[in-house]
């Protein structure tokens, strides 16, 4: 049997576009690595709290679903089991691995950025686009403001975004494939993938796919087959995604919980930037914005020519208008005031859109780009205006990096959040908190209050006040799922627990079962009794809950198993 030789220049080439990924990577990250900064902003250190929770758990091996114990404060809120739950488990041990926050935030940048980098370059390439304008967009991705928010915030969208080219792969084969459009297994498992992470996310690509179903199903001879399809995706999806609607059931059936901060939605509408602000969510670069504009007018001609180009560039551009300014989103928010606190920021409607309108500007870039007639003029006018929209992105998010990495290296601040509940006044320390330590000690030098999956009604004030600033008279102790603060009390008296509870909860004090009197946030009154006292919170967790989340856990072991052999079959 004849060994092939190996055609190293073919290697190279199919690997140089990662390594291009991955050098874009560094050049944008490149003054975070120089100082060694970790930027702590409101939502990474939200993040930060969730995934040491979860980093105490795997250590300790005291888990708790539902109540978080470590985090937030140690005082039992509920916050992983309705945001990522498993996401959060695998960032709970990446951050042990890591050892400190600065190696932890510097791995979830690169991974964002590869994630995404890759995912379009491989958009691009499904879109049959020419392979180094699918590079070059790839590049162009990573600056756009969800991109790039891991960085600058640690925002979560930006995982919803570097998933989204992987969901749109599946949009292209609902256009492409004639014999079987809907890839109904990879479908069901990039979904359930997105909502393990972001679960906003996940609704707003679901949305994005419809037209391009809508597509398959009216030109397909089998329609029939694409029915019984999508109906496979959603159930494979449905199965490795029951731990997350189970968990929302259950605490939102008996519980009225608390929804996020609200926000102007005109505000946070997108807009065009001259000044290419990129980095900075809702922010269009203006160099984008004519690349959308050639595409819209590109498409008045040729739009007969592309199916997958015309339709990808028409509901792109629908998306971008409903998220932008030009909506009356003022009047929208005076009549569906909940948007303000669930949607929140229209920019997000648009995490599907870039892809869709990058690849489809690469599909009419190619098709120019392949014309033999004044073919290499053609050819260096496309690379050169894709470089200019590059550079003015890439040069708004390095300089971005770089004011953030002198926020860090400026000893009066260090902490790039502008609003938090305390602080140490001694900045300096955070530097050796986020270098040395991915411990509790950050947290008990830095607190923030917010209203997310709290029971109502909420104050944020109050939190603080019997939260945050009467923690430091409990001692915290967790065995198990259970959470026991003791404390001594001069006299009998009532008193507020530094304690949050739900419906499920349940409360031990001094032996006995009881049933507090619940205050703002779920936050227990008793009676204290003089001398050393002790409470303990525990979370009663229904058995049919557990039973969806071994479904899900063996569910994905099972996918990782099938995996395991398709691919020793190709080996062999």
């Amino acid at each position: 049997m004849k060994i092939k030789k190996v055609k190293w220049d073919k290697v190279g080439l199919s690997v140089l576009p990662y390594l291009v990924i991955l050098l874009t990577t560094y050049v944008m990250l490149r003054y975070q690595i120089r100082a060694h900064a970790t930027f702590i902003t409101s939502d990474r250190f939200l993040h930060f709290s969730r995934f040491y929770d979860a980093s105490m758990q795997i250590k300790t091996g005291n888990f708790s679903y539902f109540q978080m114990n470590y985090g937030f404060n140690e005082c039992g809120r509920i916050f992983n089991a309705l945001y990522g739950p498993l996401f959060a488990y695998l960032n709970g041990l990446a951050l042990i691995l890591c050892r400190n926050w600065y190696n932890y935030s510097l791995l979830t940048n690169i991974a964002v950025c590869l994630v995404g980098g890759i995912g379009m370059y491989q958009l691009g390439l499904k879109g049959k686009v020419n392979r180094t304008i699918s590079l070059l967009l790839a590049i162009l991705y990573l600056q756009f403001g969800i991109i790039i928010g891991m960085m600058r915030a640690n925002n979560f969208m930006a995982w919803g975004a570097a998933l989204a080219p992987y969901v749109l792969i599946q949009a292209v084969n609902m256009m492409q494939d004639k014999e079987r459009p809907i890839h109904w297994l990879t479908l069901g498992i990039v979904m359930a993938v997105v909502a393990q992470v972001h679960l906003l996310s996940t609704v707003i690509l679901a949305v994005t796919l419809i037209p391009f179903a809508i597509y398959s199903f009216v030109e397909s001879d089998n329609k029939k087959q694409i029915v019984i399809d999508i109906i496979k995706a959603i159930g494979v999806a449905v199965v490795l995604t029951a731990n997350i609607w189970g968990a929302f059931i259950y605490v939102y059936a008996s519980n009225k919980i608390a929804t996020p901060n609200i926000y102007s939605l005109r505000i946070h509408a997108i807009h065009t930037s001259l000044m290419g602000r990129f980095y900075q969510h809702g922010h269009i670069g203006f160099g984008f914005f004519l690349m959308m504009v050639f595409q819209f007018i590109y498409l008045l001609r040729y739009f007969k020519k592309s199916h997958l180009n015309t339709l990808a560039t028409i509901w792109s551009l629908m998306i971008f208008v409903v998220s932008s300014k030009l909506m009356p989103w003022d009047a929208i928010q005076a009549k569906y005031a909940n948007l303000g606190s669930s949607l929140q920021f229209p920019y997000r409607l648009v995490v599907g859109a870039i892809p869709l309108m990058l690849m489809a500007f690469g599909i009419s870039a190619t098709q120019i780009w392949e014309q033999k007639n004044y073919r290499e003029v053609k050819r260096n006018f496309i690379l050169f205006a894709i470089l200019i929209v590059i550079f003015e992105g890439l040069g708004s998010s390095v300089a971005m990096n770089y004011s953030y990495a002198n926020t860090y290296a400026n000893s009066k601040r260090v902490v790039s959040m502008d609003s938090y509940y305390t602080i140490s006044k001694n900045r300096k320390k955070f530097r050796r908190l986020t270098r040395k330590t991915n411990n509790g000690e950050l947290f008990r030098n830095l607190s923030h209050a917010e209203p997310d999956y709290l029971p109502k009604p909420v104050s944020n004030d109050f939190y603080g006040n019997y939260v945050i600033k009467a923690r430091k008279k409990f001692k915290h102790s967790v065995k198990g799922s259970k959470l026991t603060i003791t404390w001594k009390s001069k006299k009998a008296k009532k008193m507020i627990l530094p304690l949050i509870m739900y419906k499920q909860s349940q409360l031990v004090l001094n032996g006995k079962k009881v049933s507090p009197k619940l205050i703002k946030n779920g936050q227990p009154q008793i009676l204290a009794r003089k001398g050393q006292n002790s409470a303990t919170l525990s979370f009663k967790v229904a058995t049919w809950f557990w039973i969806l989340l071994i479904i899900t856990i063996l569910g994905w072991i099972g996918l990782l198993v099938y995996w395991i052999i398709l691919l020793s079959r190709k080996i062999k």
